[in-house]
């Protein structure tokens, strides 16, 4: 008898366990659903946008070739490199490392604020710098793309604070860790696509030229 209860109880432990997978897809493919939705608003957003600046700059008034701050060059190292920490904390989360998780995730945090900096110091930057923005309405667009796309990285950062608490000390059963492990998929997809679009705006200042 005991040993047909102990390979009852083996056999329910190995559908639990792959129940508990199958729900993890599930959530997974809920949530890559959610940031696709929400990243699809924030494309056509800034599609909008970049759709105006090339229009406009094609226009018969004379908008002088944008001088983009050097700083921008680095503000987006640190974006990128935040990102390479996000992946490796999401390997150390699959893994079940907690601590490296929360010590990656927080490092990646610490660039994000960086780079937000770094944003701020370019507008000061423009506006020392003596251009006139009335006669050159093109450098208006510096303020639009970095302002929209820092907005954005605040909610990321939102984002990130929120997996920073889930993880900060040990807590929760096999569930809650499952959660963390799903909102962590959706934050870092939603990160990774602001880096790209930081990207592409980035370099359209860098190379539209009249």
């Amino acid at each position: 008898m005991a040993p047909i209860l102990e390979e009852f109880g083996t056999i329910r432990e190995v559908q639990t366990v792959t129940e508990t997978a199958a729900r993890e897809r599930d959530l997974n493919s809920l949530s890559l659903l959610t940031a696709i939705i929400i990243l699809a608003t924030v494309t056509m957003m800034f599609g909008a946008i970049i759709t105006v600046f090339i229009d406009r700059s094609l226009g018969p008034r004379f908008w002088g070739h944008i001088h983009v701050p050097k700083i921008l060059w680095a503000t987006t190292t640190v974006l990128l490199a935040s990102s390479a920490l996000l992946e490796i904390a999401r390997r150390r989360l699959k893994e079940h490392d907690r601590q490296a998780f929360f010590r990656f995730t927080s490092y990646a945090a610490v660039l994000g604020v960086l780079f937000l900096a770094g944003q701020l110091v370019a507008w000061f930057q423009i506006l020392g710098s003596g251009v006139s923005l009335a006669a050159n309405a093109h450098s208006w667009f510096i303020f639009l793309f970095t302002g929209l796309h820092g907005m954005h990285i605040v909610a990321g950062l939102a984002g990130l604070a929120c997996l920073l608490v889930r993880t900060r000390v040990p807590a929760g059963g096999p569930k809650y860790q499952m959660t963390t492990r799903v909102v962590a998929n959706g934050v870092f997809v939603f990160w990774h696509y602001l880096d790209f679009l930081w990207l592409l705006l980035f370099a359209l200042l860098l190379a539209w030229r009249r």
